[in-house]
């Protein structure tokens, strides 16, 4: 029986953009390989998961510019290849479904299954205090998608109070909570709230891409504006309460930066018309 999703998406490989990101990937794998042969830990082999994670996240939150995206998983490759921390890959993916579901780059309304399965990915991630944030988003994500389309079903309440419950009782019972209150990165938290504040209050440039759907609309402005504020506001309370560990979440505060600058310069590009 075919798996019906009206979240996932096929990977076409006509495109050049998603061409390069295989080599990207694969290269980033081959790379990881020698490194690991010379001895290298295992998290080395994160590179190619960062650099198609990172790449997917802007695709949600910015998808007028596909190949700044790529360029962002590419460094992102790098900074894994180059020993640099990150955070937990499952949530960096966790951010990656709330922008995917909030943005609706599908154009489709989530399936019965599509919901049960960001529930049960929402709640397996939050092992770690990243994870539950991100399965946190993730209800969040449903609930507003849900009310976004003025339909106020029954099961998508359902599955945004049981992922937001399930997650906070997996962090509680795997001690993924800090037991005082954490160190804070000073400089890395001025960033990240900066950048989040600017996401909130700054309208993105009304996106020319389309969703995927057969109607072929174009992404709404309101839901791009939320998506990028959600996964901004999780981003700086990852970094309030990771600690010490907050450099780990460098690679998604830059990525978002990058967003911020890429949607001045396509302001700025439009005015100039």
């Amino acid at each position: 029986m075919d798996f019906r999703s009206h979240l996932a998406r096929s990977f076409d490989f006509r495109s050049a953009t998603n061409l390069t990101l295989a080599g990207l990937v694969l290269a980033a794998l081959g790379v990881a390989v020698v490194r690991w042969l010379n001895g290298a830990a295992g998290e080395v082999f994160l590179a190619p998961v960062f650099v198609f994670v990172i790449w997917a996240l802007l695709r949600e939150i910015d998808p007028d510019h596909p190949w700044v995206a790529l360029a962002t998983g590419a460094v992102a490759g790098v900074w894994v290849l180059a020993d640099r921390p990150v955070l937990s890959a499952l949530a960096a993916g966790g951010l990656v479904v709330a922008a995917r579901i909030i943005t609706s780059t599908t154009g489709r309304r989530p399936l019965p299954i599509d919901l049960i399965a960001v529930t049960v990915l929402g709640i397996g991630i939050a092992f770690t205090v990243e994870g539950w944030l991100a399965g946190f988003a993730i209800a969040v994500a449903v609930y507003i998608d849900d009310r976004m389309r003025a339909e106020k079903r029954l099961g998508a309440l359902a599955a945004a109070v049981i992922t937001a419950v399930g997650a906070t009782l997996v962090a509680t019972a795997t001690r993924a909570f800090p037991d005082g209150p954490p160190d804070i990165v000073e400089y890395l938290a001025l960033l990240s709230g900066v950048i989040a504040v600017i996401l909130l209050v700054r309208d993105p440039a009304p996106p020319i891409s389309q969703v995927d759907a057969r109607h072929a609309a174009f992404i709404d402005k309101a839901r791009l504006h939320i998506s990028r504020s959600v996964v901004g506001v999780a981003a700086f309370l990852m970094v309030l309460t990771m600690g010490s560990a907050a450099e780990d979440a460098i690679v998604i505060v830059v990525a978002l930066a990058v967003v911020i600058v890429t949607n001045e310069i396509e302001l700025l590009r439009r005015r100039d018309r």
